[in-house]
């Protein structure tokens, strides 16, 4: 593993994140339901919950963890059930860190088209799964504004990014081309700068 592999393994192991978050002062949450779109949860035979991540499948850790369930998308009315119980609980806490204000959703999705090495626009075979999940995640984003519904958004979803065959960290569905992370950038100045505006005007 890399440093920076190691460290996320050990961050979710230590099940450390609201005393960190606590800690940190942060003025403000970005989150985004992208692992859980993809990814599940799973338990070990001692009770332990676990993050099913990337990390943990390619580096073979698994094979070392005495796994006694798994929550993965093979019915995902099943997993979005379950994953409001606790989604319900993940909020109940945060808001007793974070103001609702200060949370920002990124209402993600994946391309189904990107750019390949010509520059040619193409489509990704998979587009129906991908779709699925677009939808599935817009699912996970509508249950938490409907928990949470002064959290601040970014939503892209009318936007005409697409993915790039060039992006620097691999050709992904969920990579896209380098304008969409400019334009994330612009969208997240905006916000905190029109906070503060509220805050001098009050």
């Amino acid at each position: 593993m890399t440093n920076n592999e190691r460290r996320t393994v050990q961050d979710d192991l230590n099940k450390g994140f609201f005393e960190k978050l606590k800690k940190s002062k942060s003025d403000y949450l970005l989150l985004d339901f992208y692992p859980d779109v993809l990814r599940g949860p799973l338990w070990l035979e001692g009770g332990e919950i676990l993050s099913l991540s990337y990390i943990m499948e390619q580096t073979g850790i698994l094979n070392d963890l005495p796994i006694k369930r798994l929550l993965d998308h093979s019915d995902n009315e099943a997993f979005f059930q379950e994953w409001t119980t606790y989604a319900d609980k993940f909020i109940e806490k945060l808001l007793t860190i974070m103001p609702a204000e200060k949370i920002i959703l990124n209402k993600g999705g994946f391309t189904t088209k990107y750019y390949d090495k010509n520059g040619a626009i193409q489509e990704y075979k998979i587009k129906m799964r991908i779709e699925r999940n677009n939808y599935f995640w817009e699912r996970l984003n509508n249950y938490f504004l409907a928990k949470v519904p002064t959290a601040q958004v970014i939503d892209f979803s009318k936007k005409p990014y697409i993915g790039d065959f060039y992006y620097p960290f691999g050709h992904s569905f969920s990579h896209f081309e380098s304008g969409y992370y400019k334009d994330f950038m612009r969208e997240m100045i905006y916000i905190t700068e029109r906070e503060k505006r509220k805050l001098t005007d009050q």
